[in-house]
């Protein structure tokens, strides 16, 4: 276990280690004739033998048979496929969605941590929205109770200057109540097709204990980042602050870890290929077949090296000796080159892929109609909405959904596709009818409804200030800090009635 993740070692392909057998029986026989007495004892007499040899010295070159062995091992155990990642789909999400619950209580004042434990805090929640631009984040505030400070958002400067302006004052009451900013912070995430992670950034935890705070959690991660002492019972979760970045890379790759997870559950993913790190020792061995006196079987170990790693050499006819299209087609998608992986695979759903990729939407469409699999129409769904070809992208979402009613993308994907559908259809109906009606009033003349009245009186309710977008738009209409808005909209939280259930 390391920093939240397990990292699964396992082979792909095991069934090449049965390779290993004819090489360590060769490499024994050709050992055994090279000794001396396999090649000299039926000629001379045993006695007389031991006399006869002569002993290298120290200086000896290494043998080249070790050189070919150790290459035609590591070629083998890297066919086999080693892999410890896992690979996510290439219509998946890639960003882990997280909330941010922030301990505003009193003792955050505390200047035990340089300026303070809090602006610390700010501080840290700072640099990690910078490490995770184009990452969803949310916001959440608690003391003696919890706030919705800003939804999921991949606009980070629309969170500083609301995480600039918390302090102790703006709360209605003092505490630490992480558990109500936990579960706050999971019904936030709750609308999500995967779980999100829950990050606590405060000096204490929930004096209702650790269980109640994971509970709350429901089916996200929980991480801690500890400013200031912790519970002995939380020091295993917890990611002590940092005077530097380290504190803030734990907590990416825990984040990270628990969203691939969840990525993986609930759209499964494949283990990812690493063999090719092996090339790196078998290029050092290399090195020394070029040594005067070491000679090698270069064919038999070119062959092993070239099927470890394919050849990127731009002659396709040479490729072709060595690679299938797939493999060349998928050396080309590594190296970003999605024109010629989608020319290079001969499989239809990467040759779409690729295309995607390429943002040549209408062959991604024609290749992954071929695949009539669940994800192939899902993403053929996704290629003839980029096409604009609406109908047909909805047809695909629905031959999903008719052989899995849970797909949670399909459904969302479609409801998408619908409304785009939808208001394109309506502006056809309305261009048609301003094509065929002539105008009612002369040109240069102005009409004024006679029945307009001014505007009307709107009632604030507590989740209206709690909605995506509410905060930004109140900001631009109304002359007031950050701090005001956010004092003002916790009080009217905290008087508001408990709804059914006892959760915020």
């Amino acid at each position: 276990m390391h920093d939240g993740a397990t990292l699964y070692f396992h082979l792909l392909r095991p069934l090449w280690l049965l390779a290993l057998i004819p090489v360590i029986g060769i490499s024994g026989l050709l050992l055994w004739r090279q000794h001396v007495h396999a090649q000299w004892g039926g000629v001379i007499a045993p006695h007389l033998l031991d006399h006869l040899i002569v002993r290298p010295g120290r200086g000896r070159t290494i043998n080249p048979l070790y050189l070919v062995a150790t290459g035609m091992v590591l070629g083998i155990v890297a066919l086999s496929g080693p892999t410890w990642r896992r690979e996510l789909p290439p219509f998946v999400e890639d960003k882990a969605p997280l909330m941010i619950a922030l301990s505003v209580s009193s003792s955050m004042n505390e200047t035990d941590v340089a300026p303070s434990r809090l602006e610390r805090a700010k501080q840290k929640i700072r640099d990690l929205l910078v490490a995770r631009a184009g990452a969803r984040t949310g916001l959440v505030a608690y003391a003696g109770t919890a706030h919705l400070v800003m939804p999921l958002t991949d606009d980070r400067s629309v969170i500083e200057p609301f995480l600039a302006a918390l302090s102790p004052g703006l709360m209605p009451s003092d505490g630490s109540n992480a558990a109500a900013a936990v579960s706050l912070a999971a019904a936030a995430l709750r609308p999500e097709p995967v779980a999100g992670t829950i990050l606590l950034v405060g000096d204490n935890a929930d004096p209702a204990g650790e269980e109640a705070v994971r509970r709350s959690a429901e089916r996200n991660g929980l991480a801690i980042l500890a400013v200031g002492p912790v519970p002995p019972t939380w020091e295993a979760a917890a990611v002590p602050v940092s005077i530097d970045g380290t504190d803030i890379a734990r907590l990416e790759r825990r984040i990270e870890t628990h969203f691939q997870a969840a990525q993986g559950d609930r759209f499964g993913t494949r283990w990812l290929d690493e063999g090719f790190w092996l090339l790196l020792p078998l290029a050092l061995l290399s090195l020394l077949w070029f040594r005067r006196g070491t000679t090698v079987a270069w064919g038999l170990s070119l062959f092993f090296v070239l099927q470890a790693a394919p050849s990127q050499a731009e002659d396709r006819r040479f490729a072709d000796l060595w690679l299938t299209p797939d493999q060349q087609g998928r050396i080309a998608f590594d190296r970003g080159d999605y024109h010629a992986a989608a020319e290079l695979f001969a499989d239809p759903m990467w040759r779409g892929i690729a295309a995607y990729r390429a943002y040549d939407f209408l062959i991604a469409a024609q290749e992954f109609a071929k695949v009539d699999t669940i994800e192939g129409k899902f993403a053929l769904g996704n290629a003839q909405a980029q096409n604009h070809a609406y109908e047909k992208s909805l047809a695909a979402y629905d031959a999903v959904l008719k052989a899995q009613p849970g797909n949670v993308p399909a459904k969302t994907n479609r409801a998408i596709v619908q409304a785009a559908f939808d208001a394109q259809e309506a502006k056809r109906r309305k261009q048609e009818q301003d094509d065929s009606a002539p105008p009612d009033f002369k040109a240069d003349e102005t009409k004024v409804d006679p029945k307009q009245k001014g505007g009307k009186t709107i009632k604030v309710t507590p989740q209206d200030l709690t909605t995506p977008g509410a905060a930004e738009a109140w900001m631009r209409q109304v002359q007031t800090s950050p701090a005001d808005f956010l004092k003002l909209k916790f009080a009217i939280q905290a008087a508001a009635p408990v709804p059914a259930g006892g959760k915020p």
